[in-house]
């Protein structure tokens, strides 16, 4: 009996669905050969008006091509003319052709006519001239009719037809005329037009296919007609009407056999169901008995319900109270358990049949519960409860609950930082209160309208989001904001993309930070670095850094420019065109190198501050003769470098003419005194033949000594042919005399005495001395030649080393002859020059004359520059190494002139750090000053070094440097310079401050 009804659940759906299937094949059949039939009827239809258009426009091009002929002129002086203007004008009425050729009676081109646009040329008037054979027609002169040919050319990708013949076979001595049609051309817009993309079609004429669209298949659908001319060519078209993508027939069939397998189905699943509603029953007690819910059954009594069924695991959820509660009523129990509410709930569930669900929380001595989810349904009369122990995902919650609270604290109390949360599609969906006490923004707003207050993103906006994206963290970036008060914010972002387990982005999150003091330090920092901090100009580290990136595109462009110009001279017609192009797009740019005359005069006559006073208004004159495409840098004491960019040696002078002029009339005055300065300036071209950036500088130099010695106040220019540029009579004088002092001992050392400035001055004339040698150059009248002279020439002629091997070995003879004031000397401080710095020969030398030397070797001091040091920083870190190794000391001089200071400091062991004069000399006036100082000297001390501030004015800067804690000072204010005889043969009182 059972067998019989399981056939019967599976042969009725079955049977239905094959009866049903069979209904909608049918049809589907039925739309199709319609279908078929419609589109072959289509394409019938359009086959036949495509043929008309183009017999149409096919006899009217070849009864245009006869007027011509029958036109001609019998008299025409000049038929090229009459030709040419007859077929301009012909094209232009009707269009279609790609030539007229006009063939003189023997066979030789005399003139092409071609349209100006829209038809690709296979023949051109560069076959003037040439025979007619090379058109790819031959003409039989005595022939009336038109003569044809069909081509394809390799070069444009088409197919041609020329048809033509002579003018007049009884007249041969006319020529002929030849007329070339583009066939892709014409047929792709007459077609185009005519069929449009519902159409597949190709027209083919003798086995070519000229043109076709789509693909024809061999469904029984193709049309093709009967061989018809077009341009005196036979041709034949075959058409087929495109099948639609959404095929009617199989659409039925599709449709119809998914809803007989869905009814079929819902009808097998209504049989099966009621065969299998017993067994459902039973599975459903099984499972009452395995679920891990507590299951009560109750019917109604009067005004109560009374329990009549329960599964096992009821009694183990309510163990300890399960025999009390099993004697219960319903409203009995939910007393006994503290809930009496859930009863009144159950009450309103068996009258309306509003399922009733609830998380309550129990206070019983007598059951372990704590937290339990109560489910009750109506049953049919009855009701079902369903009780499940909760009380450990509450637990877990609460815990979550305060471990939130405490993130939330913690994160809201963040100085400057932010914790955000983002969309996938980057639009905030949570911000802590941090971002409040940054912008001014509550978080509501900023996460509603971020967009609004965002002043810049970065340019790498979408490369950040493609890397998010990836489900990779980017790097920290920048967004500018405007706060609520209207400040500028800059915001860091740090980004973590958070991935589903497919490893899609659903959410970005990070911690932001305001970085706007930052942002802002570094830019300071940055200005300082690139920027001289007397005149705000550039100075000499970003100087070079611009004009190695002029000189680089000052090669790349003049590459280019060479090629245009090779280019442009293969044709001659061009060659007016050429200079014209290259005159105006010269790179070619001009550097003046300035030296300022009689600075000194004024250093000397007022002190540094009158110099520096004079600087800043000199550079005030330089701005006025530069534009922002050009360059204006300080690079040295009273050297300036301009750069004008894309100007020629011409340009240049006119406006170097003026700056003369204008510094001519400057008069500088400072404490009622008046002085005349002057500016001498060597000018040379940048061009791409330009070798490098010391080579341009060191001619540029040379030219300005060159103006100086001309007679100061004017410009020198150094032409290409100058690149080795004699060096002028006076140079050569001092020149001599330094080659004569290196053989004959004809220097002489002075000194100047380094103070300390934390001891009391009455008791620094018992401290040991501490000085510098300085050097001076004997000229042969008896005076003496400034280093400022002789030192350029000796480290541009390479003479450095041996003026500097000649200072260390005269030092210590000076030193040794004197072994009484040995006694007295704390340090002596001798300088060496960067060649020697990197000379391995001259750190040999040194080491044995200071082993071979009765000096302490513990009482010399090297004084290197800063500038020396980072720029040979292997070569200084190995010489200060091997002199050490022997007991000397050493002092890193000019410290802070370039802002790798600090990053170099610590990897060069010296004892002293030497503070640059130029912060130190207006320290008591220049607040930036003051902070660089005090800067330097905290670090220098933090390092265990001690410090030396250079170019001590006067009292007040001394005093100053006191409150500082600089350890020692050294300049005019404190001690002169004098010859080192003087102060070895006799002990020195030094001055009070």
């Amino acid at each position: 009996m059972y067998t019989r009804i399981n056939h019967r659940v599976y042969a009725l759906p079955t049977m239905l669905f094959l009866f049903l299937a069979l209904l909608f094949v049918s049809a589907g059949i039925y739309l199709q050969k319609d279908e078929k039939s419609v589109r072959i009827s289509k394409a019938q239809s359009v086959a036949e008006q495509v043929k008309i258009s183009l017999e149409v426009f096919s006899t009217e091009r070849v009864q245009a091509v006869h007027n011509l002929m029958l036109n001609w002129p019998t008299f025409e002086p000049n038929q090229v003319d009459w030709f040419n203007a007859q077929a301009m004008s012909l094209m232009g009425m009707q269009k279609g052709f790609s030539s007229l050729v006009f063939v003189d009676q023997d066979g030789i081109v005399q003139w092409v006519a071609t349209p100006e646009q829209g038809i690709r040329k296979r023949i051109d008037n560069s076959l003037i001239g040439k025979p007619m054979s090379t058109l790819g027609l031959c003409i039989d002169e005595l022939s009336e009719s038109l003569d044809s040919a069909l081509l394809y050319s390799e070069q444009t990708q088409h197919h041609y037809i020329l048809i033509g013949r002579a003018i007049s076979p009884q007249e041969p001595e006319h020529g002929y005329v030849i007329a070339g049609f583009d066939v892709q051309t014409i047929l792709g817009v007459m077609l185009g037009e005519l069929v449009g993309p519902q159409f597949n079609f190709e027209l083919s004429s003798q086995g070519n296919v000229l043109f076709g669209s789509g693909k024809l298949v061999k469904d029984g659908t193709t049309v093709s007609l009967a061989p018809f001319p077009f341009i005196d060519r036979p041709v034949t078209l075959t058409m087929q009407s495109q099948l639609s993508p959404f095929n009617s027939g199989i659409l039925v069939i599709a449709i119809g056999l998914l809803m007989s397998a869905l009814v079929s189905y819902v009808f097998h699943k209504q049989l099966k169901g009621a065969v299998n509603l017993s067994d459902s029953q039973q599975r459903y007690l099984t499972a009452s008995e395995a679920s891990l819910d507590a299951l009560l059954i109750y019917q109604p009594t009067e005004h109560d319900f009374s329990l009549v069924e329960a599964n096992s695991y009821s009694k183990y959820l309510f163990r300890g109270a399960c025999d009390v509660l099993g004697s219960m009523t319903l409203s009995e129990q939910t007393w006994y358990l503290g809930i009496s509410d859930t009863f009144q709930r159950a009450t309103k569930v068996a009258q309306s049949g509003v399922p009733y669900e609830a998380h309550i929380a129990l206070d019983s001595q007598d059951i372990s519960l704590e937290w339990i989810k109560v489910q009750v349904v109506k049953a049919g009369d009855n009701i079902a409860i369903t009780v499940r122990d909760v009380t450990e995902r509450f637990r877990a919650q609460q815990a979550l609950k305060h471990s939130e609270e405490r993130y939330r604290r913690l994160v809201d109390g963040m100085h400057r930082h932010f914790v955000y949360t983002k969309t996938a599609e980057h639009s905030f969906r949570y911000v802590s209160a941090g971002v409040e006490q940054i912008l001014g923004y509550s978080p509501y707003d900023f996460c509603s309208y971020e967009s609004r207050y965002v002043r810049q993103v970065p340019d790498e906006t979408f490369e950040i989001r493609q890397t998010i994206a990836r489900g990779e963290k980017p790097k920290p970036y920048f967004v500018h904001y405007v706060g609520k008060e209207g400040k500028s914010f800059i915001i860091e972002y740090s980004d973590t993309p958070i991935l589903d387990e497919q490893s899609l982005l659903i959410a970005v999150e990070g911690i932001a930070r305001d970085v706007t003091k930052e942002v802002a330090l570094q830019e300071e920092v940055y200005f300082q670095a690139n920027h001289d901090q007397l005149t705000g100009l550039l100075n000499r580290y970003a100087f070079d850094d611009q004009l190695r990136r002029i000189l680089q595109e000052t090669t790349n462009s003049g590459d280019d420019n060479k090629g245009e110009s090779e280019l442009l001279a293969l044709d001659s017609i061009s060659t007016f065109i050429e200079n014209d192009y290259l005159h105006h797009h010269t790179h070619e740019s001009v550097m003046c190198f300035i030296d300022m005359d009689r600075f000194k005069l004024v250093n000397d006559s007022c002190g540094h501050p009158a110099g520096d006073k004079l600087l800043k208004e000199i550079s005030t004159i330089f701005r006025q003769y530069v534009n922002s495409n050009d360059l204006l840098a300080r690079i040295g004491g009273d050297e300036f470098c301009m750069i004008f960019r894309n100007q020629s040696i011409e340009d240049v002078s006119k406006r170097l003419d003026k700056l003369l002029a204008a510094i001519s009339s400057f008069r500088f005055v400072y404490d009622d005194k008046l002085f005349f300065v002057g500016a001498s300036i060597g000018v040379i071209e940048i061009n791409e033949n330009t070798q490098s950036a010391e080579a341009l500088i060191k001619a540029a130099d040379n030219a300005c000594y060159k103006a100086k010695h001309l007679g100061r106040n004017r410009y020198f220019i150094c032409r290409e042919n100058d690149s080795q540029m004699a060096i002028d009579d006076s140079d050569n004088q001092v020149l001599n005399a330094l080659h004569q002092a290196l053989q004959s001992d004809g220097f002489e050392l002075y000194s100047q005495a380094i103070l300390p400035l934390t001891v009391p001055s009455e008791t620094q004339a018992a401290q040991l001395q501490h000085y510098e040698i300085l050097l001076r150059l004997n000229d042969n009248d008896g005076g003496l030649i400034s280093p400022g002279l002789f030192i350029p020439l000796a480290e541009r002629h390479g003479l450095m080393n041996k003026v500097d091997l000649w200072v260390v070995d005269n030092t210590l003879k000076m030193l040794e002859q004197n072994p009484a004031h040995i006694d007295n000397v704390g340090k002596v401080a001798i300088n060496l020059s960067g060649i020697t710095l990197g000379d391995e020969m001259a750190l040999h030398k040194i080491t044995q004359r200071m082993q071979s030397s009765s000096v302490p070797a513990e009482k010399i001091c090297f004084e290197i520059t800063e500038t020396t040091a980072v720029t040979n920083l292997s070569a200084a870190k190995r010489f200060i190494s091997s002199l050490r190794d022997i007991g000397c000391s050493f002092a890193l001089d000019d410290f802070g002139a370039g802002m790798s200071s600090f990053t170099y400091l610590k990897h060069l062991d010296v004892d002293y750090v030497k503070i640059d004069g130029s912060f130190v000399r207006n320290i008591v006036h220049d607040p930036i000053d003051h902070a660089t100082v005090t800067a330097i000297n905290n670090i220098a001390h933090s390092m265990g070094k001690q410090t030396v501030a250079e170019f001590v004015v006067d009292s007040a800067t001394a005093e100053v440097l006191r409150e500082l804690k600089v350890d020692y000072g050294q300049g005019f204010a404190l001690d002169k310079p004098k010859p080192l005889a003087h102060r070895v043969q006799w002990r020195v009182k030094l001055a009070a401050v």
